[in-house]
């Protein structure tokens, strides 16, 4: 298959499979933890498990492109089985809406295969996507997804509010998501695994570009502390506007409305000007811009009082996410070298899994001890401080927008 064919097939493919995407988006960013909150009535433990499931995923990822190696498969077809193993555990939840404990461990399974799969999927791009336009498609891809969510969203925080006992179809929903998102993976084109110079079939072996790339070891360490942060104050959005104790207690509805569509609206309007930013400025740049805008939106929302507060804060933080989408799933191809991206991508989920899975106790753990004032605060000097830690690196060279089209150039139609 030639490269422009495999260029249109990719986007194609994916262009489908964001509409599934968009629907699981929404159980990790709000549905989930309203039903955990509403129907089953967990406790912090409960509700952390299922919030650091994705991060578990991550953390596996490293161990991926290892055992791909090892299986000598193709690369689509891998990521996709791995898709369709998380509908199979979110049927669990699906089938035994009832049960407390199933809906946990279904969910939180599914989405842990769902997360594994990251770094092969930033391999495909790497691949099939022209460098001066991959932020473009991916931010395309986006958009559809994000328009999925928040259409899923809405429909989704409307039933709940005429009848709570009706989730279960969401759980069916997010079921078949996981089915048909590897149907359209598995029909990307077979990419073979070509391993980088001194690969290693060795468990850990991914985790040797953090000694020799300076920048891929600089945006690993600003991100660890961004991130930790970012995952404290947004596992909690949903915590702060259900759980009576701290006093709000929205209806379903207009916590479905604030924390799952109106960030996710903002990603629809976003992520295509992002996309371009990331094809046409500097890296670090991008970074550190993103970083204030996720930080001014968690201010606003914790410190901001009232639902006028709570919707511009959470506008800003999906403003920022469309930026951190793009630049999370696609940063690594602008370093890595062409059939390494998935293992730079594999220490990089791993990363995020490991702070992931810290950042939800911590989140709980913090407003047990402080109100949610200081502890907006907290996250947000974390953000900012993450910022300030790239800036100095900024003006060094980036390997691949050095390479971008020359002034008047006109990008390649698919």
């Amino acid at each position: 298959m030639s490269e422009h064919a495999a260029t249109r097939r990719t986007f194609r493919n994916e262009l489908w499979r964001s509409l599934p995407s968009g629907v699981i988006d929404t159980l990790t960013a709000t549905f989930g933890m309203l039903l955990a909150v509403r129907v089953f009535h967990m406790g912090d433990v409960a509700k952390s498990v299922f919030l650091s499931a994705t991060s578990g995923g991550m953390v596996a990822s490293l161990f991926v492109v290892p055992l791909l190696l090892r299986a000598k498969s193709t690369i689509p077809r891998t990521a996709a089985k791995v898709q369709m193993l998380g509908g199979a555990f979110m049927t669990v939840s699906a089938a035994f809406p009832h049960d407390p404990l199933l809906y946990v461990a279904g969910l939180s399974l599914g989405l842990f295969c769902l997360s594994m799969q990251i770094p092969l999927m930033t391999q495909i791009y790497r691949i099939n996507y022209p460098a001066h336009m991959r932020g473009m498609l991916y931010a395309v891809t986006g958009v559809t997804r994000a328009a999925a969510a928040v259409c899923f969203g809405f429909a989704g925080g409307k039933m709940l509010g005429w009848n709570l006992d009706s989730y279960s179809w969401l759980l069916w929903a997010f079921s078949a998501s996981g089915f048909i998102s590897g149907f359209w993976t598995y029909g990307l084109p077979a990419t073979p695994w070509e391993a980088p110079e001194n690969s290693s079939t060795s468990l850990w072996s991914s985790m040797r570009w953090i000694r020799e790339d300076h920048d891929f070891r600089t945006l690993l360490i600003s991100w660890m502390i961004m991130g930790v942060g970012n995952l404290a104050a947004c596992s909690l959005f949903v915590e702060y506007l259900a759980n009576p104790r701290h006093g709000i207690n929205l209806p379903e509805f207009e916590v479905a409305w604030i924390t799952g569509v109106v960030p996710v609206l903002a990603r629809v309007i976003f992520s295509y000007p992002w996309g371009l930013v990331y094809d046409r400025f500097h890296l670090f740049t991008v970074r550190a811009v993103l970083n204030v805008f996720f930080a001014g939106g968690i201010l606003c929302f914790y410190l901001g009082h009232g639902i006028g507060w709570w919707t511009f804060g959470m506008a800003m933080w999906g403003m920022a996410n469309a930026g951190g989408n793009v630049t999370w799933a696609l940063w690594v191809t602008k370093l890595a070298p062409k059939h390494a991206v998935a293992e730079y991508m594999s220490v990089h989920t791993f990363l995020t899994g490991m702070r992931g899975l810290i950042a939800p106790s911590l989140g709980f753990a913090m407003v047990k001890i402080m109100s949610f004032d200081t502890f907006a605060i907290v996250c947000g000097l974390a953000i900012l401080s993450a910022s300030g830690f790239i800036t100095v690196r900024a003006r060094t060279s980036d390997p691949e927008t050095s390479k971008r089209l020359s002034p008047g150039a006109k990008p390649e139609r698919l």
